[in-house]
């Protein structure tokens, strides 16, 4: 596909402030592929590249009566994009950052030099634990220790009772628990502690 030029580019915006749906597409066409590009270079993720240009875009459109014809539109959409891998990277660290307490924890507690454990490793094993519960288990183990939803929350969010919950929590905790043990990291006091309901 050829190029806008800034001319074509400005009939295009123009009739996008309208609403018109074929405008919106032109657009899609001439940067999604840029977009893509850019956000799966900092992000090494083709799904959260995809949704990094699928939330541009839909700002695009939530916001096309406020686009401004004198200013630079690719200008504007990487902003967008910029934000939202920004926003990436901050969900993504705030939901890693459970695993990384429980690895930390259970250095301190065992007195056990960086060198001598396999960080990485550890983290590892946690991930295959929570990834092998029964998918219910799971999903509500990660909407209370990596979203840090309360019990009450999840409850209504699916439709169970806050005993129930409480009750999957304690299995899920209890196999982490003892794998982790059979594994040798028997240390892990702070475990309970970390995981309190």
């Amino acid at each position: 596909m050829k190029k806008l030029s800034r001319f074509e580019e400005i009939k295009i915006i123009a009739s996008l402030k309208k609403g018109n749906s074929f405008a919106f597409n032109q657009l899609f066409e001439e940067y999604g592929k840029r977009l893509y590009f850019f956000a799966y270079k900092l992000l090494k993720s083709e799904e959260d590249a995809e949704e990094v240009v699928q939330d541009v875009f839909l700002k695009v459109w939530d916001k096309r009566k406020e686009l401004k014809l004198d200013l630079s539109f690719k200008s504007y959409l990487f902003t967008i994009a910029s934000n939202c891998i920004k926003k990436q990277f901050i969900r993504k660290d705030k939901e890693e950052s459970y695993k990384h307490v429980i690895a930390d924890n259970f250095i301190k507690t065992n007195h056990v030099e960086d060198n001598q454990l396999d960080y990485k490793l550890l983290l590892d094993r946690i991930d295959r634990l929570v990834d092998a519960m029964p998918a219910r288990r799971k999903e509500i183990f990660l909407k209370r220790k990596k979203e840090d939803i309360p019990v009450k929350q999840i409850a209504a969010e699916l439709n169970i009772s806050e005993k129930t919950v409480e009750n999957q929590l304690t299995i899920a905790l209890n196999f982490l628990r003892d794998d982790l043990k059979k594994a040798g990291l028997s240390g892990l006091l702070f475990f309970c502690l970390f995981f309190e309901q």
